[in-house]
């Protein structure tokens, strides 16, 4: 028999119809988990909405406050297998990741594109700068512009 799973939304649906009984917090090694006592399917866990895996809390706390926030009061706690000792795995967030990742190279992207405008204006403002024919500048503003193009298109093809 396959143990039934619960992810946030199915768990809040089951606790409202009134089809879990109560929930069990479950220690193993330093994390903890939440198992729920059903009135028709016996045990179920509550599991991450993407993966569909074991959700696993590092701190008790925040797996109380998601019971609370399910409407579960009361429960059982089972602490037998809880090593504090146990040493801590790293938790990886490879979406963040690299969502940030992409957040800082636009800022590097930003600030590196304001130093230039600002640069290009406190050279327009010095008067001791020689000029720019407007050819040459129409030139050098399609050549940069043609970089930028391409540079995002390579951005796109990765």
């Amino acid at each position: 028999m396959t143990l039934t799973t619960f992810d946030v939304a199915q768990a809040t649906a089951a606790v409202n119809s009134g089809g879990v009984v109560s929930a069990v917090l479950r220690a193993d090694g330093n994390s903890f988990y939440i198992e729920f006592e059903t009135r028709e399917r016996g045990a179920a866990e509550l599991v991450t909405s993407n993966g569909r895996q074991r959700r696993a809390f590092r701190d008790p706390v925040q797996a109380l406050k998601v019971l609370r926030e399910l409407g579960l009061t009361e429960g059982r706690f089972a602490l037998a297998e809880w090593n504090p000792d146990a040493p801590r795995r790293a938790w990886s967030r490879p979406d963040s990741a690299a969502e940030m990742k992409a957040k800082h190279e636009a800022a590097a992207e930003h600030a590196a594109f304001i130093a230039d405008i600002e640069a290009g204006l406190a050279e327009a403002g010095n008067p001791s700068e020689p000029g720019i024919d407007h050819a040459d500048a129409m030139a050098q503003l399609e050549a940069r512009l043609a970089a930028y193009v391409s540079a995002s298109k390579r951005k796109a093809a990765r």
